[in-house]
């Protein structure tokens, strides 16, 4: 009898040690199953930002190059519009013709006050008296 006991008390303790273990296991695989899926929302949240970041760079790529062809046809229009200046003036002898020292630092003395803000009588319809 005593052999029986102690063979139910030894089961016991196996028993016992073997639900300890298995919730100790039981308890690791759901903290690991947690921390995966963590792990893969915060995954989920990056790749969706890197989504964005690219379609952002994308769309900044399409508006530069808008900008550059825009900056090609203001350089072809401007380059079009000096022939046309230069071919329209190159017959006319006025538009040849050296403008007086005392005509041009006026105008650029008007050009100077246009550039500082300088509109006295601009708006009033008053004559400036300057030239």
């Amino acid at each position: 009898m005593k052999g029986l006991s102690v063979v139910i008390a030894v089961s016991g303790v196996l028993l016992a040690v073997a639900c300890i273990r298995l919730t100790t296991e039981t308890n690791k695989r759901e903290a690991a199953e947690s921390a995966l899926a963590d792990a893969n929302q915060k995954l989920n949240q990056t790749s969706d930002v890197l989504a964005e970041v690219r379609a952002l760079r994308q769309d900044v790529s399409e508006i530069e190059a808008s900008v550059k062809a825009l900056g090609q046809k203001r350089n072809e229009a401007g380059e079009k519009r000096r022939e046309n200046i230069k071919t329209e003036l190159a017959g006319d002898p006025c538009a040849a013709a050296l403008v007086p020292d005392v005509v041009a630092d006026s105008l650029y003395q008007r050009a100077a006050e246009v550039a500082a803000g300088d509109h006295s009588g601009a708006f009033a319809r008053k004559p400036d008296g300057k030239n």
